[in-house]
């Protein structure tokens, strides 16, 4: 099983979710993330094999470098989880650049070529599977977060095209699409500073990692964790665009940009 983002948060939860069930583990985080720590500390823990890698999946080449890092250690990929993202938060005209550009480089453009590159590989495998790390904001066009929630929107629409291209084959493709997950301090202030119905739809890694593996194992085709998200999900649908749009942009204000998995 291959997971990127793998070192902290969401990334580190199906991590040591998926050591509980005794999976195989290949890691990929960004250096000085804390990833070697993490795959110490689950190969410790558990009687699995953990390798890691170090890698920025923005930056030119870093998915060959996955896919070479692999074919070097000869680390079978029954299960790839497209989980390393960058989330937004905050006024478009005052986000830097060169960071929106990385956003869309990891969480559209890192996935689709990882996701190409390995897929031969894990057409190999009878069962495998493919979850991509989208978000709930995939369901909605949202202002302070108009680069984010397209590109989850990318992702969501992404996997349902590539489950239907891939039927009959025996790789299933899910799309995870959490509300948001309590990653890190920063991300906590975040939730917390936008209020009650951000508290109600957020979860702990933990509890979104568990959800997601057991609907993964299924092969579900989209994951909302949270009975509160699913009924946002399908409540929001009803809503007129022009009053959701009004209603979120009174909601999100404030400006932060993080690098995460699926917040």
């Amino acid at each position: 099983m291959l997971i990127t983002g793998a070192s902290q948060g969401l990334g580190r939860a199906l991590a040591e979710a998926s050591a509980r069930r005794g999976r195989n583990l290949a890691l990929v985080a960004l250096p000085a993330s804390g990833l070697p720590e993490a795959a110490a500390a689950l190969a410790a823990s558990y009687p699995i094999r953990v390798e890691h890698l170090e890698a920025d999946l923005t930056a030119d080449r870093g998915v060959l470098r996955v896919q070479a890092w692999l074919a070097r250690c000869r680390i079978p990929v029954d299960t790839l989880i497209n989980n390393a993202g960058i989330s937004h938060h905050g006024p478009f005209r005052e986000a830097p650049p060169d960071r929106l550009r990385d956003l869309v480089d990891l969480n559209i453009g890192a996935l689709v070529l990882l996701t190409r590159r390995l897929l031969p590989e894990l057409e190999r495998h009878p069962g495998a599977r493919i979850l991509n790390v989208a978000s709930l904001a995939a369901f909605h066009a949202m202002p302070h977060k108009a680069v984010y929630a397209p590109s989850k929107t990318f992702v969501l629409n992404f996997t349902l095209a590539l489950r239907e291209e891939l039927r009959g084959t025996g790789v299933r493709v899910c799309a995870l699409c959490p509300g948001g997950v309590r990653t890190n301090p920063e991300v906590r202030a975040l939730i917390e500073g936008l209020g009650y119905l951000a508290r109600l739809s957020s979860q702990e890694p933990a509890a979104v990692a568990e959800y997601a593996l057991r609907r993964l194992e299924r092969g579900c085709a989209v994951i909302v964790p949270g009975a509160f998200n699913r009924a946002t999900r399908f409540l929001g649908s009803l809503v007129p665009r022009p009053l959701a749009l009004a209603f979120i942009r009174r909601r999100l204000r404030g400006p932060v940009l993080t690098r995460s998995g699926g917040v």
